[in-house]
C-alpha cells in the first residue's frame, strides 16, 4: 500500500542530479529524490536553488532510502505555508 503524501515548504539548498536538500522555514533539514513521474526534470533543480525560491513539495517516506520521493513541486504562496501531514 502506497503512503499518504507529505508537503513541506523550504528553500532548496544543495542540488545533485535528481536528488536535494531542502531547508523548512522551522524545522529539520530534509533530502530528498525526484520521483520518476515529479512534476519537474532534474534539470529544473538548479534554478530553483540558485533562485532561493520558496517551494513546497508533496512527497511521501520512502522506507529503504533516507530521502523522501517528491512526487510534485511548485513555487510556495503566501509568507509562510510550511504544512507536515
Amino acid at each position: 500500500m502506497k503512503s499518504a503524501l507529505k508537503t513541506m515548504t523550504g528553500i532548496i539548498t544543495i542540488v545533485q542530479e535528481g536528488r536535494f536538500k531542502m531547508e523548512p522555514e522551522d524545522g529539520q533539514p530534509m533530502l530528498f529524490v525526484l520521483a520518476p513521474s515529479a512534476s519537474i526534470e532534474p534539470q529544473d533543480l538548479p534554478g530553483l536553488q540558485r533562485s532561493q525560491a520558496r517551494v513546497t513539495v508533496r512527497y511521501e517516506d520512502a522506507g529503504t532510502l533516507i530521502a523522501g520521493v517528491v512526487h510534485d513541486i511548485g513555487l510556495a504562496e503566501g509568507p509562510d505555508r510550511r504544512q507536515a501531514s
